[in-house]
């Protein structure tokens, strides 16, 4: 299961290997002494290395004339060197060092290749084993979680026919009367949707506070559509138009820091272009519409809001306790990495670095509320009957995968307490 571990372990072994060391500092020696072994006496003297022990034993350098020489005026007949002494190994090994240190760079190189090149080869053993695991805590998940899984899943799809009916029907007559509401609310109710369908892939798969990070954006769908639909058609064009607001300031971001990218810039036609409708939607709208959330700013006295005050006059205020949770699995604040919703009772001591069986309520129910809030904002800005018995619907369908995800939960719960005993 530790196939890169156990190759690292295994290259690093093989450069610090005793034969491999131990050619190393009797190499240094006999450079002392005058004599410099060419790289097949150092292939020689490594191999016999391998199969012989170090006390007393005989090695033959195949040494050419003028190194023989060396020796004969050196000792005589034969050469001894000594590795039994502790200090002396010591501080051959100290001298080791030192030569591994002017060796790292293509120490380095090499084991980084090597390693690879075997990371590769056992891409399949490594990836087969992964998924093999994955597969059997997915098959647990899908026992416990099956039935509010599927409610889930029925869910989205019948916020997204609703949402693709109401298109269908009502699009043409939308955009003939510049209803800017229309345009709005049928593109974050298809997007909210797309989320959703994100939502449940990470349910699914056991990754409850991925599921929860990506709620969180579909509570800000929601608090946006119920804006809104509230203050009316000017607000909704405001919207649409903010576009290029985001747009030329992420052009200027983007010329800022395209060369340390690697990336061309922006053809400077396209820029004029752009900063000519940021300038004329500043002179219609005023400054405070260059600023976060400058399209709501009507509604403020023309004072750019924060996302709270949007939320709170969208009457979804009550959610922000669970959005700050969300919010602990986007950015990098240290509540994200001590409390995980897949963890159960959140212990300090273990680290959640994939998927859990754990933790699925609070995203599951809060992404069919907020989907719910949008689809049903959506579809009655235009109440019929048909609207109304689909609202219902989903309002009921919505309690019951609460209550089923509920249930589940304090079933895992019960039953790892008792296994925990």
């Amino acid at each position: 299961m530790r196939i890169l571990q156990d190759l690292f372990e295994k290259q690093i072994m093989k450069a610090f290997s005793i034969s491999i060391v131990a050619t190393k500092l009797i190499a240094k020696e006999l450079k002392k002494k005058g004599i410099i072994l060419n790289n097949d006496q150092m292939a020689r003297l490594e191999k016999q290395l391998k199969k012989r022990p170090f006390n007393n034993s005989e090695i033959n350098l195949g040494l050419n004339e003028e190194q023989e020489r060396i020796i004969k005026n050196i000792v005589g007949e034969k050469l001894t060197i000594n590795l039994g002494n502790e200090k002396e190994l010591n501080d051959l090994f100290h001298d080791y060092l030192l030569i591994v240190k002017d060796e790292y760079p293509k120490m380095v190189e090499e084991t980084t290749r090597i390693i690879y090149s075997s990371a590769m080869r056992n891409m399949k053993y490594m990836l087969r084993n992964q998924r093999k695991m994955i597969k059997g805590l997915i098959k647990r998940l899908k026992k416990d979680w099956g039935k509010p899984l599927d409610l889930i899943e029925a869910y989205i799809k019948i916020s997204y026919e609703a949402g693709d009916e109401f298109n269908q029907t009502y699009r043409k007559e939308a955009a003939e009367s510049q209803d800017f509401i229309f345009e709005v609310l049928t593109r974050l109710h298809a997007r909210a949707c797309q989320i959703a369908s994100e939502v449940l892939v990470l349910l699914e798969n056991g990754f409850a506070d991925g599921a929860h990070a990506r709620w969180r954006t579909i509570h800000e769908i929601a608090v946006v559509a119920s804006f809104i639909k509230e203050f009316g058609n000017e607000v909704a064009e405001r919207y649409l138009l903010y576009e290029n607001i985001e747009s030329y300031r992420a052009s200027l971001k983007y010329q800022e820091h395209y060369q340390a990218l690697g990336d061309d810039p922006f053809p400077q036609h396209e820029l004029n272009s752009m900063k000519e409708t940021y300038e004329d939607l500043i002179q219609r709208f005023g400054d405070s519409f260059s600023k976060p959330y400058g399209w709501a700013s009507s509604v403020f006295g023309d004072k750019p809001p924060k996302f709270a005050d949007i939320e709170k006059l969208s009457e979804l205020s009550h959610w922000r306790p669970y959005y700050k949770l969300a919010s602990n699995n986007i950015h990098a604040d240290p509540k994200g990495i001590m409390f995980k919703l897949g963890l159960l009772g959140n212990p300090n001591d273990i680290l959640l670095a994939g998927p859990s069986n754990m933790g699925l309520t609070d995203p599951a129910h809060g992404t069919v509320i907020s989907l719910g809030i949008i689809t049903t904002t959506l579809i009655n800005t235009r109440p019929t009957f048909d609207s109304i018995v689909i609202s219902n619907i989903l309002l009921s369908l919505q309690t019951q995968i609460g209550e089923e995800c509920l249930k589940v939960q304090r079933s895992i719960e019960k039953r790892e307490k008792k296994y925990s005993k």
